[in-house]
């Protein structure tokens, strides 16, 4: 029996009052708010005595719940982990929080899963890795589900994080639910990377290796955990679908917002879109209202879009959560839509002349960098937020119509010419440019394939409501 099965045996024989479930992790964050100290102080005074004096031998001759209980002031940077999303958030504030404290320790490294916050549709796993042998640890993470099933997507922000600190791991779960159970799998390894603080090398050498070198190679593991992970049922099963069903004309196209479904960690707005429209739809800009003119915005960070395998549309969009607000009501206001016109699905170009047929709306081919070992293309593209770099294209067909994928890309707001030693700055504007490597068994002519050809913006916005 391990230290974590020590404790679980420990305190199932106890009777703990049912009034005193988390009331730590709570005292914790609700200190000061006067009002819901009510049910604490509801508990009849021999009670609390009583646990009192036990709580203080449980620490005081129990080491596993002296660990466990020291563990309650993670919740405070869970808090600080999750501040950049007010779903999250809002979930933390309203206890929709799963502890888990799960510890495994090998080869001078502990991982140590924390907390999860899960609904019907996503996973967030919370989790940290510490050392006293190495200084900066990271993690390749990745789930293993009880059935060989797709259905899901990954995503990771916590690079660099310090050791010690909650680093986050996010699974989103696309037509199915999440699962009762499933394996977490860590592949920690040290990072060696080194900035300097000088600027980098723009030479031809520099550039070669940058677009057309091999990829880094892989890090050296140190070591392997797997967690298993169950879910309380209690959180994945919450989740609400609004049947919407509404159709409406926006610019010139005819599109259908079928769905909203609400769910704690996010909200998903599932459209549909008419065969005989002349675009796809491939991206929104957009936000919710509540009856209280309270707003709720797209995700920014993480998954924030996804399409179907049918055709090039983007027919799903992620934003902040509803589930916590009470809203009675709610209605999408739509303000600017991307679109990919069914005639401009691939572009044409010869980079040995640089003629090229008409590009997305806002770009230009800014230049062209011959290497030995092909063309970098550069182009210079319109934000279509203010800050935001994006992508301009999926990749490209080549001289036997197949489809290729660019191998790497770079995104600046400046751009060196390499023709004219012309140093430009396209941040002043509202530009950017992106670099794209071309190999040179290419060929000369091939075909782009654009993200989107045109954006719309709308200055009175498409108002529908949702509920």
């Amino acid at each position: 029996m391990n230290r974590n099965e020590e404790y679980a045996a420990l305190r199932a024989s106890i009777a703990e009052p049912p009034q005193l479930e988390y009331t730590v992790a709570r005292a914790l964050k609700r200190s000061g708010k006067a009002r819901r100290c009510v049910r604490l102080f509801g508990v009849p005074a021999g009670s609390l005595a009583a646990c009192f004096l036990g709580f203080m031998l449980l620490v005081n001759l129990f080491p596993p719940f002296a660990r466990a209980c020291g563990g309650v002031p993670v919740l405070r940077e869970l808090a600080r982990a999750v501040s950049w999303s007010p779903s999250l958030s809002a979930a933390v504030e309203h206890d929709y929080v799963q502890p888990v404290g799960q510890e495994q320790s090998k080869d001078g490294i502990t991982a140590r899963v924390e907390y999860l916050i899960v609904d019907q549709k996503q996973l967030e796993i919370f989790y940290s890795l510490d050392s006293d042998r190495y200084e900066e640890l990271e993690a390749d993470a990745s789930i293993k589900l009880p059935e060989d099933k797709g259905g899901y997507g990954s995503s990771s922000g916590s690079y660099g994080t310090p050791n010690g600190e909650l680093r986050q791991m996010t699974v989103n779960f696309m037509e199915r639910d999440v699962p009762e159970h499933l394996t977490l799998l860590l592949n920690v390894y040290q990072n060696t990377y080194e900035d300097d603080g000088a600027e980098p090398n723009t030479n031809e050498e520099s550039m070669e290796e940058a677009y057309f070198g091999p990829y880094a190679r892989e890090p050296d593991i140190l070591t392997m955990f797997t967690f298993d992970l169950s879910f309380d049922p209690r959180f994945t099963a919450q989740g609400e679908i609004v049947e919407v069903e509404r159709t409406f004309q926006i610019d010139g196209q005819t599109l259908t917002l079928e769905r909203a479904e609400i769910y704690p960690t996010h909200l998903r707005l599932d459209f549909g879109y008419a065969p005989e429209n002349t675009a796809w739809l491939k991206g929104l800009e957009f936000y919710v209202e509540n009856e209280q003119g309270e707003r709720f915005d797209p995700v920014r960070n993480g998954l924030t879009a996804s399409g179907e395998e049918a055709s090039p549309s983007t027919v799903t969009y992620w934003m902040d959560s509803t589930y916590f607000s009470d809203s009675k009501e709610l209605t999408l206001y739509i303000t600017q839509v991307r679109w990919l016109d069914k005639e401009r699905e691939s572009i044409w170009m010869n980079v040995a002349t640089g003629e090229h047929g008409l590009l997305p709306d806002g770009a230009e081919l800014a230049g062209i960098q011959r290497l030995d070992s092909g063309n970098l293309l550069t182009f210079r593209a319109k934000e279509y937020r203010e800050g935001l770099m994006y992508s301009l294209w999926n990749g490209y067909l080549d001289k036997n119509g197949e489809e290729q994928s660019f191998s790497s890309s770079g995104s600046s707001h400046t751009y060196d010419d390499p023709d004219t030693d012309e140093y430009l700055d396209g941040s002043t504007s509202g530009a950017f440019y992106e670099t794209v490597p071309l190999p040179a068994d290419a060929g000369s002519e091939f075909w782009l394939k654009p993200v989107f050809t045109r954006v719309a913006d709308l200055p009175v916005p498409v108002k529908i409501p949702i509920r």
